[in-house]
């Protein structure tokens, strides 16, 4: 955010990769929120790529699975 970071690659995306914003997007939460998950330790699994967070739509789909576990445990 704010910073002057390209968008993610064509190939990247063709392989299921979304930066944070469009994960963010993706799950209906905000960007903002989605960032403090992570610097938490609490969000979907990612990787930093020349200085920008990555999540794959595997792991963003684990992480939903698994919110939706611990809410059927309440």
């Amino acid at each position: 955010m704010g910073e002057n970071i390209p968008p993610l690659g064509p190939l990247l995306i063709e392989l299921g990769f979304r930066d944070e914003a469009t994960a963010a997007t993706e799950l209906g939460i905000s960007e903002q929120t989605l960032m403090e998950y992570r610097k938490a330790g609490v969000g979907p699994e990612h990787a930093i790529l020349a200085r920008k967070v990555i999540y794959s739509k595997k792991s963003l789909r684990r992480w939903l699975r698994r919110g939706a576990a611990r809410e059927g445990e309440r």
